[in-house]
């Protein structure tokens, strides 16, 4: 019985420690395989407005609007390479402003 309990304890420990690498499973493969892409938070200055040219992130870098790209979890996504700062992808929920 009490090896049962311990099965239980660790198999709910997995489930909950792989929902974080499943979170963001839908970035495409080609724009850094789930690496070098996150969420952007408005708690870490990760500003993002809209503007004439597009997506203006909150360090002056523009996105143009053909290339972003539509978040399906309405949140804002940003992929870029670590070292330069280029920016990969970009994900921009629908009609955010």
């Amino acid at each position: 019985m009490a090896h049962g309990k311990v099965y239980a304890a660790v198999a709910a420990v997995a489930a909950l420690l792989s929902v974080p690498a499943a979170a963001h499973s839908w970035y495409p493969p080609w724009c850094c395989s789930d690496h070098d892409c996150r969420e952007l938070t408005e708690a870490k200055g990760e500003i993002v407005t809209e503007s004439l040219e597009g997506w203006t992130l909150w360090d002056g870098r523009v996105i143009a609007r053909r290339t972003a790209r539509s978040s399906p979890d309405m949140k804002f996504h940003l992929c870029e390479e670590p070292m330069s700062k280029a920016i990969v992808c970009f994900f921009a929920p629908p009609g955010a402003t």
